[in-house]
């Protein structure tokens, strides 16, 4: 059974009650040493040494594996549905369906070969990501592309503004706040804009997640993988 997210720290947390176990046998031995108890000295100095290096070399590998597992780490945030409307045209109904607990469908109407699904993503320092804190996002628009800059010369933009609920923390904190504390402990690595895009295919749809780096996305049905491998 897979561990939790919220226990990944067990990786690293027993090894490190395991070395301190051995840290303390180790001390012991010592002092039996010092003792005049060279038999129970020796016995553990050299058990309390072996469980001590264990524990700290289980620790590292534990700690290695949640630093992959955190950053690595990848959240729904959007299914999108296409279906066609004039494909002679290249004109198509896509449906946003926030999978990131907003509980929002939003529909827009793009002319294109694919769609573009962009947002402005606040990405966190290493060490927050392994405590826990992932990259935060706003979805920003959806819009449409051409395969070559060629045939997009000249065409219109077609978009949608996607809109998510204000965080609650927005709803009473004063203007700037949080930003200023993240400045004072240092967490916030950068912000950016992250944008991901798919073919526009009549019946295809994909899913969309937040990585620790980014928006990223995938076919999730027949159409949608045909039409992805066709490109």
């Amino acid at each position: 059974m897979a561990i939790p997210d919220s226990m990944n720290w067990l990786w690293w947390a027993a090894p490190v009650l395991v070395a301190a176990f051995g840290a303390l046998w180790l001390l012991a031995g010592i002092g039996g040493l010092i003792g005049g108890k060279p038999f129970s000295g020796v016995r553990g100095v050299l058990g309390g040494a072996g469980v001590l290096a264990a524990g700290l070399a289980a620790s590292l590998l534990g700690l290695n594996i949640q630093t992959y597992s955190r950053l690595t780490y990848e959240r729904p945030v959007a299914t999108v549905k296409v279906s066609a409307v004039d494909p002679a045209q290249k004109i198509y109904k896509v449906d946003v369906v926030r999978t990131d607990g907003a509980q929002i469908t939003q529909t827009c109407q793009l002319q294109g070969d694919e769609w573009i699904l962009g947002a402005r993503v606040q990405k966190w320092q290493p060490w927050a990501n392994i405590l826990g804190l992932d990259a935060t996002y706003d979805l920003d628009q959806m819009a449409n592309k051409y395969v070559s800059a060629a045939e997009a010369n000249g065409k219109m933009i077609t978009a949608c503004d996607l809109k998510a609920p204000m965080p609650d923390v927005n709803k009473y904190a004063p203007t700037g706040a949080v930003a200023w504390l993240l400045s004072l402990v240092q967490v916030e690595d950068r912000k950016f804009g992250s944008a991901n895009y798919m073919p526009l295919a009549d019946g295809a749809e994909y899913h969309v997640v937040m990585t620790q780096s980014g928006l990223n996305s995938e076919p999730s049905n027949t159409a949608a993988e045909a039409a992805n491998n066709a490109r």
